[in-house]
């Protein structure tokens, strides 16, 4: 007996379920149709026991057919958008179900059913293919059916060629001829005029097929004979539109898609309270998640090779999983209950075993299956064109630190034996662990796939006019020595140092007499920035230090090591770290390009000599106050939500309930209010720091906080909660379930356990905000990938992402770029992307 491959038509499911079950939320978030069609999808698992499972999308994009046929399914209602929200969710669950997702700009999903259901032959696989679209029938034979859901979501028919032929008297090869002289009201292809079904069937019966029919139009009689031989373009136009066409550009990978894997999505569908679908879920796939077999519960000992062939011989053995970790020095490799380690020796003198010989060994095993490793990316730039480069089964640098993001450090020496075979120890208690925090998903789904994307942002690079930042660090360093001898003549005094705080302070507070603050450990007062930009509006002298300090540390800090930093090419290549932050930001260093200033107009100078590719361009998107909308999606505001939903100005939105105007009557002073309150309280703002912050009393300060909280209860109570939850639990978490240990409140310091407090109450905000840029980032790079396109992902700075394209591909990736940002996770208020295009990317913004 054949194994089945059970294809579904994925908006087909979705509107049915939609419109079958009334609308389910869960926390704002729409599950109705997500629930259905999962509940249809599993049905058919049951009864049919598919091997293997892939879901087919619609892309949001105009199909071949559009491009034809303007008119292609004009008059459709649009789609409700509490149906769009639930496309992001199927898809991420089908993910987490270890099931396909396909789909294909400028295809539909009935080609994508087509193209599989024509692949199944030949793996010798019967395609079930889940829809309710007729023109699917099509696709019936015998090695393919059509499971037709009709009423609710329980009623089905399963469609065999000969089921084709009792219930709409042709057969399935003849459904296209049937809508070429019929045509079909629902995508309105036009057809013959005048033909109904009925006469195109019996039409059929006599002569076939379309060209039958119209090759015998003339001795067709009366009017029905005039109308197919005046329309006879028409027809065979109708029939093109509704020609399924098997060649959609889309993977054939079973062995990714396999069915008894589903329980793998038990803890997002726990999110969401999809418990019954959830359970069903478990049940047909076995009862639980499927684990892959741990090794033994000892480490195996360590075996040393000294020859390349030794090495070569025991990657031939190997049939299992394998763990690998390589150094500059050594390497290792581990599988079940074997290890070996060799030391690299490039002596001439010796016949050890080298680096590039290893290589050629370990590719063999890279070639053909993922590696378990302790910093994968590392990895990959250690092999550059070596060896093939592996998939990541598991990384357990990022599980560890997962685990605890606030450690100093994730050498493998502080956790584990420092060798493959501790890897693999190491590996099955994190495992373990993340299992039982519920971040497996934030693990296999956010961390581990951002690897490769940040591997090839790096390994990318950005390219640098260094001529143009040479000419920027020459009119700073004019402008330092002017503004040297500035500070010199506000002083009345020459010969000290600038840069020296000890003779600084002697000049400031000693010799010219300025208001000191406090005295720093060599005895001198300080004069750090706090304290001269107090007295610089009364004294130009702290004015012009300040300048001068910002100006040298930009020539510094920026210009100089930028230069240095520049490649052969003309291209920076940062490091992008995933273990750097303790709420889940990546950071960026050598150079530190997420750090360039964007606030001050000099520095923003410097963004003027990043560059694209010569003749490229840049394409620049940012999340608009993409923390707000979290926060409204975490507390569920309903005046920050409502004002989200609306497209409101947010702040303008706020002054006026707070100030108790209209929002056509809102001040730029309100709205400054309005806006330090917005983005300041969760992150733990006083009443004396907004109070500072706008410039009001404290009293005033106290009041519009009072104010606030009034017309955003939900704020108030989603910051009482996570305090509340932060002390109970220990820990905090983000909307995906990232976690972050909150010793602070155990202190016993009360300014520690305010802290905490504050982080308690920010981290999920922050901490969500960057795992959907990580989302973002994945969908963007894959969704490139997948159109085989030249532009690729080169920089994110925080919510911001900036791709180089050629400009042939400029339109296409903008709309990419957009998209992915704004689906790359359901929020309860819609995420928007700004993105604009430059030549530099000072011109992006």
């Amino acid at each position: 007996m054949r194994e089945r491959l059970l294809v579904v038509d994925g908006n087909s499911l979705m509107h049915r379920a939609f419109h079958a079950l009334p609308l389910l939320d869960h926390d704002g978030v729409y599950t109705n149709a997500v629930h259905g069609f999962l509940m249809m999808l599993l049905k058919a698992v049951e009864d049919h026991a598919p091997r293997y499972a892939a879901v087919a999308f619609d892309e949001k994009k105009p199909t071949f057919r559009h491009e034809i046929y303007p008119e292609y399914k004009a008059g459709r209602k649009a789609t409700p958008p509490e149906l769009v929200s639930q496309f992001a969710l199927i898809r991420e669950i089908l993910a987490g179900m270890g099931l396909g997702v396909l789909s294909s700009p400028g295809w539909e999903a009935d080609d994508i059913l087509g193209t599989l259901a024509k692949k199944c032959p030949g793996a010798d696989l019967e395609a079930i293919l889940l829809t309710g679209d007729r023109d699917a029938l099509q696709l019936v034979s015998d090695t393919s059916r059509v499971l037709f859901t009709r009423k609710g979501i329980t009623d089905t028919l399963l469609f065999t060629p000969a089921l084709v032929k009792e219930i709409y008297g042709v057969f399935p090869e003849q459904i296209t001829d049937l809508k070429g002289l019929m045509g079909d009201s629902s995508d309105n292809i036009p057809g013959v005029p005048g033909v109904g079904e009925k006469t195109a069937v019996k039409l059929l019966g006599e002569y076939h097929d379309l060209e039958s029919v119209l090759a015998a139009a003339d001795t067709i009689p009366g009017k029905l004979g005039e109308k197919i031989r005046a329309n006879a373009d028409l027809a065979r136009f109708s029939k093109k539109l509704a020609t399924i066409r098997p060649e959609a550009p889309v993977a054939f990978d079973l062995e990714n898609w396999r069915t008894d894997r589903m329980a793998g999505a038990a803890a997002l569908l726990d999110r969401y309270q999809l418990r019954g679908v959830r359970d069903r879920v478990l049940k047909v796939s076995g009862g639980a998640p499927v684990v892959p077999e741990e090794p033994a519960e000892d480490l195996p000992p360590a075996r040393e090779v000294t020859r390349q062939e030794e090495l070569a011989a025991f990657i031939k053995e190997i049939s299992g999983e394998a763990a690998v970790y390589i150094t500059p020095e050594k390497g290792s490799v581990a599988c079940g209950d074997r290890c070996v380690t060799f030391v690299f020796d490039d002596s001439l003198l010796s016949s050890g075993i080298t680096f590039d010989g290893a290589m050629e060994a370990l590719g063999e095993l890279f070639a053909r299956r993922g590696v378990i490793t302790h910093d994968i990316k590392g990895l990959w730039h250690r092999l550059e064109d070596r060896a093939p480069h592996p998939e990541c089964l598991w990384d357990t640098m990022l599980a560890q630190y997962l685990l605890d993001p606030l450690a100093k450090g994730y050498a493998l020496s502080r956790f584990a034996r420092e060798d493959a075979a501790g890897i693999l120890k190491l590996r099955r208690e994190q495992r373990a662990a993340l299992e039982k925090a519920g971040m497996m998903e934030v693990m296999t789904r956010i961390e581990m796939p951002l690897a490769r994307v940040l591997y090839e942002m790096e390994t990318a690079g950005f390219r640098v006019d260094t001529k143009a930042l040479e000419e920027l660090g020459a009119q700073w360093s004019a402008m330092a020595e002017q503004l040297k001898e500035k500070v010199y003549d506000l002083a009345g005094t020459r010969g000290f140092n600038l840069n020296s705080p000890q003779q600084l302070s002697r000049v400031l507070f000693e010799e010219m007499g300025l208001p000191h603050g406090k005295k720093t450990a060599s005895g001198a007062y300080t004069t750090d920035a706090d304290t001269l930009e107090k007295l610089q509006d009364d004294y130009p002298v702290a004015g012009a230090l300040l300048e001068y300090r910002q100006v040298v540390k930009l020539n510094s800090t920026y210009v100089d090591a930028l230069i240095r930093k520049t490649d052969r090419e003309g291209r920076i290549h940062t490091v992008f770290d995933q273990t750097g932050t303790a709420t889940g930001r990546i950071s960026s260093s050598e150079p530190n390009l997420q750090n360039i200033p964007v606030r001050t107009a000099m520095g923003r100078e410097i963004r003027r000599a990043f560059i694209p590719s010569p003749g490229w361009v840049l394409c620049d998107a940012d999340y608009s106050q993409i923390e707000l909308r979290v926060l409204a999606h975490l507390s569920g505001d309903e005046g920050m939500t409502d004002a989200f939903r609306r497209g409101q100005d947010i702040h303008a939105r706020t002054a006026s309930e707070v100030y108790g105007v209209p929002m056509d009557q809102v001040d730029p002073g309100m709205r400054r209010s309005a806006k330090a309150v917005n983005f300041g309280l969760v992150y733990g703002l006083s009443e004396f720091g907004l109070a500072r912050n706008i410039g009001i009393s404290r009293w005033e300060a106290h009041d519009f906080i009072r104010r606030y909280f009034e017309r955003y209860p939900g704020v108030k109570r989603y910051m009482d909660e996570a305090i509340r939850r932060g002390y109970d639990e220990g820990s905090t978490q983000t909307a995906l379930g990232r976690r972050r240990a909150l010793p602070e409140l155990k202190s016993s310091n009360g300014n520690t356990r305010s802290f905490g407090e504050r982080v308690a109450m920010n981290a999920p905000v922050q901490g969500t905000a960057a795992d959907i840029i990580k989302l973002a980032m994945i969908l963007v790079s894959g969704e490139m990938k997948k159109r085989r396109l030249r532009a690729r992902l080169i920089l994110q700075v925080h919510d911001e992402l900036l791709i180089e394209c050629p400009p042939e591909e400029l339109r296409e990736v903008t709309d990419l770029l957009r998209d992915c940002m704004e689906k790359a996770y359901p929020l309860r208020v819609p995420l928007v992307a700004e993105v604009h295009t430059g030549e530099s990317w000072y011109d992006t913004k």
